[in-house]
This record gives structure tokens, C-alpha cells and sequence, in this order.
């Protein structure tokens, strides 16, 4: 948790042009890192509590991705409804991860589906919607063609 907690920061940090698919990714990264160090502080006195989170940040991210979505239809992206559609269905596995971890025994299928589907999404947004021009900033070329 705390090592995808510093990548979502340096996907934050990165130099997007857009700026759409790491909107969120500090706050994130934050809630990932603190997150794992209190796992390992506290290490089995959490561990019941490890799949509902798994859940509840994957229905977090499925959410903020539905506004990245939204967003990413206002910049003209055509793949936006991908994106919403991705983010529907990870956002409905993180519920189903989060009801099964309090209603029913842990199941190893429900999680891999939902980490894979949370997989998918976060690769389709960064596919879609990141947009880095090399060599210069985007505000230098806006400049160069005034």
C-alpha cells in the first residue's frame, strides 16, 4: 500500500498536460501511505479490516474516476464513456468486496476481479487522457503561437 501510495503521488506530480487522470492522486497516495504504515504498525489487529478498505478505496477511485470521466468529456476526449463505463463496473466491485468482506468469507475471485477492474481503468485513464509534450511545457507553445 505504501509503495502504490508513492506512485500514485509521482503520477500527481507528473507533468500532465490535461491534467485529468492524476487530479486525484495525492489525497490518494496520502490516504495509501498512512494507510500501509498503519498496517504494519498494527499488523493482524488490522487485518479484518484490510479487505473493506481494499474496497472502500476502490469504490473512492471508481467515483473520482466517474468525475475524471465527466471532465474528460467537457476536453472533447471521445474515450470518455470507456472511462465511465471502467469506472462504473470497479466501483461496483469495490461494493461487492466491501459487502462480502462484513456479510460472507473473504473471497480471493471477487478481490482479483476488483483489483484487475481497478487495473484496467487506471490504465485506460492514463491511455486516454495523458497528454505530456516533451522538450517544452504546454505554456510555451501557447506562448510561441501569440
Amino acid at each position: 500500500m505504501i509503495a502504490y501510495g508513492i506512485i500514485k503521488i509521482i503520477g500527481y506530480l507528473s507533468d500532465d498536460l490535461f491534467c485529468l487522470a492524476f487530479q486525484y492522486d495525492l489525497g490518494c497516495g496520502l490516504f495509501l501511505i498512512v494507510l500501509g504504515a498503519i498496517v504494519l504498525l498494527c499488523n493482524l489487529k488490522v487485518w479484518q479490516y484490510l479487505q473493506p478498505a481494499l474496497g472502500m478505496l476502490i469504490l473512492l477511485d471508481g467515483l473520482m474516476t466517474i468525475q475524471t470521466s465527466k471532465d474528460s468529456k467537457k476536453f472533447g476526449l471521445e474515450t470518455w464513456h470507456f472511462i465511465l463505463i471502467c469506472a462504473i463496473v470497479a466501483g461496483a466491485l469495490g461494493v461487492v468486496v466491501v459487502i462480502k468482506s462484513f456479510w460472507g468469507a473473504p473471497s480471493r475471485i471477487v478481490n482479483g476481479c476488483a483489483i484487475l477492474a481497478e487495473g484496467f481503468m487506471n490504465h485506460l485513464l492514463v491511455k486516454s487522457t495523458v497528454m505530456i509534450i516533451s522538450g517544452h511545457s504546454y505554456q510555451e507553445e501557447g506562448q510561441q503561437n501569440m
